[in-house]
Parts: structure tokens; sequence; C-alpha cells
């Protein structure tokens, strides 16, 4: 039954499966095929607008540029005509000049007076002649002796006065240099714009000049103006027309067409004329479309002529242009988009075929997964349930820690049954543990005691981590039982000290005789000082002085065997304490104690360099006179002439100790380390360089190592 229920279920997922992936394709390629329908809509939408912005543009550019063109030829024409006007002007005052400075020249035997008088006699009769051109005479006084314009002028004071713009014209051409011909121009009552040349005749006091209004001139200005309009070049869709604007305030009656072209103009035009003056401020140079969008023009209004000049383009020909553009990019579309349908069908189709395919193989990498996954299960729950190590996992909730599963072994490492352990609280097992510590490092590793179901404790190395599974907060704790592991670590210690203690004894026995070595000479001195003084009582030569002389000398033999016993007491002292001390003071200390045998047997020592080290400075000692304790032995054994035994330091870190007894034999040299091997039978006990070994690897971890020199045997210490 429950076989059947999987296969159901692995049934309905194949089917869901496919099912979604087939409505997944039809979703997608639905919305892919949208989204390009509607793009390629909006691209054939941008087209005509862009299309249609082109066009327009390009004809308003046209027509401002013709507009452009025009006010330029007019500006040019204007300057034209102004230059020819002035140079006239200019040329009739220096006729005038030059008239009056001949006069003046032929009648210096009359008075200024009649010059004068002869002078404005003759320019007057020479004014007659020019239509728009007059002459003028003032004196430095600003009195207007000459017009030939307006001769009622005569006999007038003009100083300081000042036309419509303030200007003061007259003081301009007093106060010009008299040698120097000069331009004034000024705007007179009429309101017109006047122009004058004039130059002084500094012997006579008078200024002489001609002056003419330019509003003569505008009817050639526009006479130019229309010639150049008439040969302008138009499109059949372009058009333009003039109109003279005679008052802004009513454009539409008070206007006149001057010229029109490609266009009949009508009130429309007018209308038109008359909005794009109100928007520009009777400005013009701005654009405007009318009569209900069919047409545009630029318009310009050039405000000395009144004249309105406007350039356009009947914008139905272009919207005729822009529908046919339209149908023929529908048409595009529309072959576009049926090949899109035929395309995402086909893909449709294709990534159909895909799926099924992708099914099947989804289907046979589940299967193998599936297999993979029990096999898995099998592995791990094997692992689990039979595994050296006890496990437990546990929920944390607020208030507890409730135990989920547990295997076997940390069972049998409880002492519980599993009814009776689980939702129990996780640390209600162990020793001064609590959830804060598993908190605090995210991840535990530490030895703890466990109690049992018997309330004995257990020594456990725990391995515990914290992390979340499935919204739940759970504990995974490796238990691993190491209580016989930890008593035969702590039996292995009390070994190790009895042998450190054996070491000791037998160093104290060997130490002892070379204190009655290092004391045999001493006492004999002291017995010595004892005779004498008996000596020197009897031949009546002991006094204060000689008594005080040989107590002194007592004393200091007395304190040199009290020194001997420091040195020895020091040595044996137990020292725990992990300190910074001097590789070659400490040597030093330590082979007094053994100096005497030295000296006995003629054995030389050498200690170079210092060096300051970090570990336990009595242990250390110990170690370095049981290698030097073993060469001596060596060296004695072997009868070595100049016997040797040389310490120096190798590099920053390694302390060699080297001798000339001929090294160690090879068949040995790999187990001098090990306890209780010793090649002295009658009085070794095998365990000084074995102790040794242990002080420097086990207690100051370091390193040390023999090999065989040319001379002998090398121990090298590295901490």
């Amino acid at each position: 039954m429950k076989k059947n229920y999987k296969k159901n279920v692995e049934q309905r997922i194949k089917k869901i499966t496919l099912l979604s992936s087939t409505i997944i394709i039809l979703l997608v390629a639905t919305i892919i095929g949208s989204n390009l329908i509607k793009t390629e809509y909006n691209n054939f939408k941008n087209h005509i607008k862009n299309f249609k912005n082109t066009i327009i543009h390009r004809e308003k550019f046209y027509i401002k540029t013709a507009i452009e063109n025009l006010k330029n030829d007019i500006e040019f024409e204007r300057l034209s005509i102004l230059n020819s006007k002035k140079q006239r002007i200019k040329n009739q005052s220096i006729i005038a000049h030059n008239l009056a400075i001949s006069l003046y020249e032929n009648s210096k035997n009359l008075s200024k007076k009649e010059q004068k008088k002869l002078i404005i006699s003759s320019i007057r009769q020479i004014a007659q002649k020019q239509n728009d051109i007059h002459y003028f005479i003032y004196d430095i006084n600003g009195n207007l002796l000459l017009n030939t314009e307006n001769p009622r002028n005569e006999g007038v004071n003009f100083l300081d006065f000042e036309d419509i713009n303030g200007v003061k014209f007259i003081n301009e051409m007093i106060n010009a240099k008299q040698n120097k011909q000069n331009y004034v121009e000024y705007f007179w009552y009429k309101p017109n714009k006047r122009i004058t040349y004039s130059r002084h005749i500094k012997e006579l006091g008078l200024i002489i000049g001609s002056a003419s209004f330019l509003e003569s001139r505008k009817e050639e200005l526009k006479e130019k103006l229309l010639k150049k309009i008439i040969l302008q070049n138009f499109n059949e869709e372009e058009f333009l027309f003039i109109y003279k604007l005679n008052s802004l305030n009513n454009i539409t009656t008070q206007s006149n067409l001057l010229i029109e072209k490609n266009i009949q103009t009508s009130k429309d035009e007018l209308l038109a004329v008359e909005k794009l003056m109100i928007k520009s401020n009777y400005k013009g140079n701005d654009y405007l479309i009318y009569d209900n969008k069919q047409k545009i023009f630029y318009g310009t209004f050039l405000t000395n002529l009144r004249y309105f000049i406007a350039v356009g383009v009947d914008l139905s020909q272009i919207y005729n242009l822009i529908e046919k553009e339209r149908v023929i990019s529908l048409d595009n579309m529309y072959k576009n988009i049926i090949k899109l349908f035929i395309i995402i069908s086909i893909m449709t189709i294709i990534f159909f075929i895909f799926s099924l395919l992708f099914t099947k193989k989804i289907e046979f990498l589940f299967n193998k997964y599936k297999k993979t996954v029990k096999e898995n299960e099998e592995k791990y729950a094997l692992l689990f349930n039979y595994s050296n190590d006890g496990f437990i996992i546990s929920e944390v909730n607020k208030s507890s820690t409730n135990i989920l599963s547990l295997n076997s072994t940390a069972l049998k490492t409880i002492g519980y049954e599993t009814k009776e352990i689980l939702y129990q609280d996780f640390f209600n097992l162990f020793e001064n543990l609590t959830l804060d510590d598993i908190i605090a490092e995210k991840s535990l590793f530490r030895t703890v005691k466990l109690f049992t179901k018997e309330n004995k404790l257990r020594t456990i190395e725990l391995n515990a981590m914290m992390y979340l599974y499935e919204d739940k907060k759970l504990i995974f704790a490796s238990l691993r039982d190491i209580t016989e592991r930890t008593l035969l670590k702590e039996e292995k210690l009390k070994q190790e000290k009895l042998l450190i203690q054996k070491s000791k004894m037998a160093a104290m026995g060997e130490m002892i005789g070379n204190i009655a070595h290092q004391w045999r000479q001493p006492l004999s001195q002291i017995s010595g000082l004892f005779f004498d003084i008996e000596s020197a009582y009897d031949f009546k030569e002991l006094d204060k002085k000689y008594l005080t002389k040989r107590v002194d000398e007592a004393n200091d033999i007395l304190e040199y065997m009290s020194r001997t016993i420091d040195d020895f007491r020091n040595f044996f002292n137990p020292n725990s304490i992990r300190e910074e001390f001097n590789i070659k003071e400490t040597i030093t200390n330590a082979v007094k104690i053994v100096n005497s045998t030295l000296n006995y047997h003629n054995i030389q020592i050498q200690i170079d360099q210092e060096l300051k080290i970090n570990g336990y400075k009595n242990e250390y000692a110990q170690a370095i006179i049981n290698i030097i304790s073993n060469a001596k032995d060596i060296l004695i054994e072997r009868k070595i002439k100049e016997p040797l035994i040389k310490i120096y330091m190798k590099d920053k870190n390694t302390l060699c100790i080297e001798d000339n007894a001929g090294g160690i034999n090879k068949e040995i040299i790999e187990k001098i380390f090990d306890p209780y091997f010793t090649t002295k039978f009658d009085y070794g006990t095998g365990i000084g360089l074995y102790m040794t070994k242990l002080i420097i690897e086990e207690k100051m971890n370091g390193v040390i190592e023999v090999e065989n020199s040319q001379l002998g045997a090398i121990f090298s210490i590295e901490i």
C-alpha cells in the first residue's frame, strides 16, 4: 500500500512537472509575443511621428531660413543706402568747406564780418541745386547763421539744444576737433534720423557742414526689397505674402497687401498675422499654424518699414506624403507581426519538445537522486547509530533545551533508555555548562563532566554547534567519552613525575658526590687553621689580631661551602613558573654543581654567546646537566686526552652541546632517549636522557636531537 502511494505521488509529480513547464512555455511565449508586437507597433508609431516631425521641421527650417535671408538682404540694402547717403553728405560738406576756405583766402582784404556774409551767400546759392541735402553754418557760440532747409531758424541760438533722445548735437559739433571733420547723428522732431557732417573754420570761428534725413531713402529700399522677393523661387506647397501694417491696434482692417506668391490671401492670413504679433509682443520672428492646422508660416515684422513678411508651407501635401508613408509602414508592420507569430510558434514547439526531453531527464535524475538519497540515508543512519561518538540533537526553546534524538552510543554513555531521556533538558546532563556558553561562541569544543543515570561523573569531549532548520533553533552535540583516556593520562603524569623524582634522586646522589669533592679541600683548610691556632697558643703567639685573621679565613671557607649548598638547593628547587631567562647564565650556574668533578678529571667546558628564552629555568638547567653528565661519563670511560665539552648557539633558537668523546654507536643512537636504556650497566638508570627529552619536548614544546660529528656527539636543543 505504501509502495503504491509513493508510486502515485511520483506519477503526479511527473504530470505536474510536464504541465507546469507547458504552461510556463505558453505563458512566456504569450508575454514575449505580446511585448514584441507591442514593440513593433510602438516602432511603427515612433517612425510615423519621427517622419512627420522631420518633414515639418525641415520645412520650418527652410521657411525660417528664407525669412532670415530676406532680413539679411534688407539689412544689407539698408546699410548700403545709409553708407551711400553718408558719402553724399560728406561730399557736399567737403564742397561747402572748400568753397568757404577759397573765399576766405581770396577776401582777406575784407573784414571778418564781410567774409562771413560772402561765405553764407555763396553756400546758399549752391544749396538751391540740391533736393535732399542742405547746408548749415554755426558760429562757435551755437548761433545758426545759415540753414538752407529752413531759413526761418537762422539767427536762433541752439547751444545746449537737445533732440528727442537728449543728444546735444550742436555742442558735439562745437566740441569736435577743429582740424577734423566729423559725423553727428540725432533725431529731429519729425521724428526721423538726421545725419550731419561738419568741419571748423577756426580763422572765422565757423562750423560748416551738410545734413539730410534718412526717410527720403525708404522708397528706394522698398523697391529693392520687392524686386528681391519677386525673384525668390518657391515650391508649389510654399508661399509668401507681405502686408504693410498701418495700425498695430487694428491689423485686420488697417493693413495693405503688398505682395503674395503661391497663395490667395484672405482674412485668415490677417487673423493669423494679428495672432502672431500679439503672441510675440509685436516683434514677429516666430511660427504659427493656422487654417485648421493646414498651413504654417514663419513671420517677421520690419519696424522701420512696418512690413510683416511671412513665408509658409501648405501642410496638406505634407500630410499626404505622411499618409503614404504610414500606409507603407503599416503594411511592413503587419508583415513583421506575421513573421514574429510564425517564429514564436516554432520556438514554442521546439521548447515544448525540449520540455518533454527535460522532463524525461528530470525523471531520470530524480530516480538517480532518490537512489542516492536512500543510500545516504542508510549510510548516515549507520554512522549516526553505530558511531563510536555519541550524537544528541536538541531543540532550543525559551525556557529549556529539549532532547529530540540521540544514538545508541550516547545512550550507552549516559546510561539512560530512549524513553527516559527524550524531551529532557540537554544541559541537565552536564556540570557547569549552560546554553549561554554555546550562544556566546556559536560552536563549542570543551572537555566537560557528564552525569550518568547512576549520578556518576564521566569526562567527556563535547563538540556542540547551534544551527537553524525549518525555523527551529537546534543544537547538534557530539560526545566522546575520554574518562579512561583521562585516567591513563593522569597515571602517565604520575609515572613521569616519579621518573623525574627518580632522576633527581639519581642526580642528587651524584651531586652529593660533587659536594663531597668540593668540600674535601675546604675541610682540610679548616683543619689546618685549627692546628695553626693550637700551635700559636703553645708558642705564646696567639693574640687577638692573629686569632681574628684566622677566624676571617675560616669564615671565607665556610661562606664558599654555604654557596655550594645554595647552588645545590636552587638546582633541585621545583619551578613551575614559565619565565624569561638567560641561557648562558643558567648553564654557568648549573655547571657549578658538577664543576668539581669536571676539574678533578681535567674536563674543560666552554660556554659561548648569550641568548634569552622563555621557559622553565630549573628544568632547563636539569636537562643541560643531564647531557653534560652523560658526556662527562663517556669522556672518563674512554679516557679521552684533553677532554672538552663545548656549549654554543647554532642559531638564535638552537643550543648545541658538543663533546670530543668519539660519538655514539650508530646501532644505539636512535635508542638513547628511550626510558631505561643505558650502556652504563654498573651504575646507570637509563632515565637521564629520557627525562631530558620529556622536559624539552613535552614541557617546553621544544625539539631535542642528537647526531655524530667528526670529534664526538652533538646534542641540539631548539626552543
